[in-house]
Parts: structure tokens; sequence; C-alpha cells
């Protein structure tokens, strides 16, 4: 397993499983003020504490993003702008998750359908607070297995944890399941997709793939290095769907009965419902289906925008428990010039509602009607516990 220790320099023990134990430290930096600032609240602790988990959903990196993020000043790819209005609410986090739907293949970069982005934006998003990213999805593959190899060498070069895809089967018993610890709690996250878009994976390269025999296998292995919360993170569904499918609701199932604490979704590219479904001895677990995208220049409607969604979660005697889910609303504001009343360069403003005062004409309008759709569609007809929204 991974266990991820959170500090003011983080750092990383790793165990190895079935051998003699090798441990080892690494020292990771922070990456920013803020994040520093976040990781002092993560020091483990054996009492009673309550602490958060911030997830967020598809970081997208179409070919007008790339060029966008090109600053011709600096000659730098420059992305970490784009998450200055949300960037503190991930920093309130205790810690935080998205999933990259990229890889970091190198040049030639390239967008939709087949993504290659800049270094940069991993190094942005991990810039901008978020501790770990998930990469089974469906463009793990889009360059190959250079691409899979090079996205996972960069992350680790720069210290950013992950899961979901693996250089070899070696890699992949030393590190999964990915344990992170969180306030002294040891959270085991899973990280699984449908597919890679009919894009072979190649020996010795592995990508988790949905499959209940592999999943259930995984998840008793988890219970068995005794982590106190597992989250499965899912990339499945159908695109652009605001409802989750049936296959999405019986792998939900499925996964309560098996032990999951909480179900987070990848995928459609737009928000689905936050719902819970039944697990072990009556327990109630919540099932976020579809985050929709975080960042992206997808500009229909719903698709221009996601969701956050925090667990809050609390240690009371040695136990471990996630007593409430909330959700944040964003939308993504794609500037095609430079903004000279916000001194903002051209690029994708990841925007809460508080800053819509900020919009005028079509976006202003793109914006309000993106919030009044998803708290329509987070709390769907057949949700029997309202999620509460959380309004920076």
């Amino acid at each position: 397993m991974f266990t991820f220790l959170k500090q003011h320099k983080i750092s990383v023990l790793v165990t190895a499983i079935g051998c003699s134990a090798i441990v080892w430290t690494i020292s990771l930096y922070a990456g920013s003020q803020s994040s520093v600032e976040k990781n002092q609240h993560k020091k483990s602790t054996n009492s009673d504490t309550t602490f958060t988990l911030l997830f967020g959903g598809d970081m997208m990196g179409h070919q007008p993003m790339i060029n966008a993020a090109w600053n011709d000043s600096t000659q730098k790819y420059e992305y970490l702008p784009w998450f200055q209005f949300i960037q503190p609410i991930v920093n309130q986090a205790t810690w935080s998750c998205a999933n990259l739907e990229v890889t970091l293949a190198g040049p030639p970069y390239s967008g939709y359908p087949q993504f290659s982005s800049p270094d940069d934006y991993a190094a942005a998003i991990q810039q901008a607070g978020f501790d770990f990213l998930v990469t089974a999805n469906n463009h793990s593959q889009d360059r190959g297995k250079d691409g899979l190899e090079r996205t996972i060498s960069v992350l680790d070069s720069l210290k950013i944890p992950h899961t979901g895809t693996f250089i070899d089967t070696g890699a992949f018993k030393q590190s999964h399941p990915a344990v992170v610890e969180v306030a002294g709690c040891k959270i085991a996250i899973l990280n699984y997709t449908y597919g890679t878009n009919g894009l072979v994976v190649k020996h010795p390269n592995m990508v988790n793939m949905i499959d209940t025999a592999w999943m259930d296998k995984e998840m008793k292995k988890a219970k068995q290095l005794g982590v106190d919360l597992i989250i499965p993170v899912m990339h499945w569904g159908v695109e652009y769907m605001t409802t989750e499918n049936a296959d999405q609701r019986k792998t939900a199932e499925f996964l309560a009965t098996r032990g999951a604490n909480a179900i987070i979704g990848m995928h459609p590219h737009v928000v689905q419902p936050i719902k819970y479904v039944a697990g072990p001895k009556s327990a109630q677990v919540p099932v976020a289906f579809s985050l929709g995208n975080f960042v992206s220049n997808q500009r229909d409607i719903n698709r221009d925008g996601g969701i956050m969604v925090q667990l809050t979660c609390k240690k009371i005697k040695g136990k471990v428990s996630v007593q409430k889910v909330s959700y944040i609303p964003f939308w993504v504001w794609r500037l095609q010039e430079t903004n000279v009343q916000y001194h903002l360069r051209k690029g994708y403003y990841i925007l809460t509602e508080k800053q819509v005062s900020m919009l005028t004409g079509e976006d202003k309008d793109k914006a309000t009607l993106f919030f009044s759709n998803v708290r329509k569609i987070v709390n769907g007809p057949d949700t029997h516990r309202p999620i509460e929204e959380i309004k920076p």
C-alpha cells in the first residue's frame, strides 16, 4: 500500500506488502504558501477529530485551453490564475482530490480526442491546493504506453500522490490500494474506469477497470490493511446525461455492500444527483454519481461547470465515519481576451456564485442558468435526503 502522511512538508511512507518491510520517507514541496498553511492543519493525531475530504471532477485539457494558457510575455504555460477564485475553498479542506483527465505525454500538445497537456497543468493543480489525483479514465491511454508512463513519471517528479494507472504489476502491488493518512485516519482511495476508448493498454502497463470481482478483491485488501474509510472514485456513466443510469446504480450498490463509505463519480461531464444507497447493517452510503467538469472548454448547457463534493468525517473513540455530505457548485468563465477591469488574462476561470457579479450579458445569463440547474440536478425528484450546499 501507499500511505500518504500530510504534514507541513508532506511525507510519503511506503510499505511494501508481502515482503520484508521497506520504509522510506520522501519530503514533498507543498507548492504554494496557501498549500503550506493548509498542510499545517493535517498533522496526525490519535484524539477525536473532525476533518473534510474534498473531491473535484474532470480536469480537462482541450486545445483552446492549451492555447489560452500560453503566455507570450513569459514564454510559459500558465494555468494557476484560472484557479484563483476557487483556491481558497480547496485549501480550506483537510484533503482534496481531482480527476486528471489528460495525459502528460509531452509535446506536441493536443486536446480532444487524444489529450496531452503541458506538465505546467499538473503543477498548477497542485499549487491550487489539490493533494491527490486519480488517473484511471477513458483518456488514460490517449498517447499509448509512452504517454501513460510519462504521466506517472511527471506526477512522481512533482511529488503528487496518485492512483488508477500503473507502469507495471510491481508498481501496482506496491502502491494499491492507495492509503492516504488524514488527521491520523487511514483512507483507502480506489479508482476505476469503464474503459480507455477502445485503446489497448500495453503490457506491462495497468489501468484499473471496473470489474466486480476485481473490485471486491481490492476492497477486501483495503480492509485487511486496517483502513478507517474506503472511498472508490469511479469513471462511469453516459456522457451529458444529468441522471445516473442502471449500471451506475448497480455498481454503486455493489460497492456499498462491500464496505465503501462513500462513492465519487466522474466522466459524464455534467453534474448528476447525489444519493444514498444501502450498505451493510442498514448503513446509508452517499454516492455522488457525477461531479461534472472541473475545468474544460465545453460550453453547452450543464457542461460549463461542475460541483465539488465535501465529506465531513469524524473520528470518535477510534471509529471514523462520514457524518455529512455537501457540495459547492461553480461555473467556468471563458475569457477570450484580457479583462482589464479585473486584470485577468484570457483563460478559463473557475467561479463560485459569489463571483457572478463580475459577469455581464450572455456570460451572466449562462452562469445564472447553470447554478439554477445544478441545484435541481443534485437534489433530484427521487433524492430523499437533501444535500446541503456550501455557499462560500
